[in-house]
C-alpha cells in the first residue's frame, strides 16, 4: 500500500498548476485592464455632463491652467467660482484643483474622480487633464501641440475650436509619452488609445465636447 505521493505525481500536480496559472493570470490582468478602461470611460462622461452643466448654468467654462495665467482667468476664479479650486499661488493648481468648480459650491458631480491608471509615488495627483480653448481668451489660450489648430493633425486630432474643451487619462501604458531616449514623460501627450492594438497599447483615452476618442 503507498503512504505518499511519487515524484512523478507531484511533478505532474505541479505542473498542471502550473499551466492553469499561466492561463489563469494574463487573463485576470487582462480583465482588470478592460474594468479600468470601462471606469474612465464612464469617469470622463460623468465630467463631461458636469462641465456642460456648469457651462449652462454659469455661462462659463472651468478655468484651465493656462487661463489663470490672465486676468479674465483671475477675475473668473473670483468673481464667478468665489476662488474654488483656487489658491494664493495660481502655478500650485493641481490636476484636481482645475475641475473643483464642477463639485462647489453647486455639485454637478460628487467629486473629481481619479484616473485609475495612475498609480505609484509619482502619481500625487491622479486625475483627468482638462483644456480647453475658452472664447474669453482670444486666442488659442493653451499649449496642447495635439488639440493646436496649425498641429493636431500630426496627431489624428481634432483641433480645439473656440468654446471647445478636453478631457485626458494617461491610458493602460501608464504614460503620457516617451521623450527621445525612450523614457516615459508624465505629460499629455493626446495619442489616441485603441484596445484593438492591444489592451496596453501606448495612447491616452480623450473625450473632447465633440465626443469619445
Amino acid at each position: 500500500m503507498k503512504n505518499g505521493f511519487t515524484l512523478i505525481e507531484l511533478l505532474i500536480v505541479v505542473a498542471i498548476i502550473g499551466i492553469l496559472a499561466a492561463i489563469a493570470v494574463p487573463n485576470f490582468l487582462n480583465a482588470q485592464i478592460r474594468a479600468k478602461t470601462a471606469r474612465c470611460y464612464a469617469d470622463m462622461r460623468s465630467l463631461a455632463t458636469a462641465i456642460e452643466e456648469l457651462r449652462l448654468d454659469r455661462g462659463v467654462l472651468p478655468v484651465d491652467w493656462w487661463d489663470d495665467d490672465d486676468d479674465w482667468g483671475h477675475k473668473r476664479l473670483s468673481d464667478v467660482f468665489n476662488y474654488v479650486g483656487a489658491g494664493p499661488d495660481m502655478e500650485a493648481r493641481g490636476k484636481d484643483a482645475v475641475l473643483a468648480p464642477l463639485t462647489s459650491p453647486i455639485a454637478y458631480i460628487g467629486s473629481i474622480p481619479q484616473d485609475p491608471f495612475q498609480t505609484g509615488p509619482d502619481n500625487g495627483n491622479p486625475y483627468y487633464y482638462y483644456v480647453d480653448n475658452d472664447p474669453e481668451g482670444k486666442r488659442e489660450d493653451h499649449d496642447f501641440p495635439v488639440f493646436k489648430q496649425a498641429t493636431a493633425h500630426l496627431y489624428g486630432n481634432e483641433w480645439l475650436h473656440e468654446g471647445d474643451w478636453a478631457l485626458g487619462g494617461i491610458g493602460p501604458d501608464g504614460a503620457w509619452y516617451q521623450d527621445p531616449n525612450g523614457r516615459d514623460v508624465r505629460e499629455f501627450r493626446g495619442l489616441h488609445y485603441e484596445a484593438s492594438n492591444g489592451l496596453t497599447s501606448r495612447g491616452d483615452i480623450i473625450l473632447t465636447n465633440r465626443g469619445l476618442r
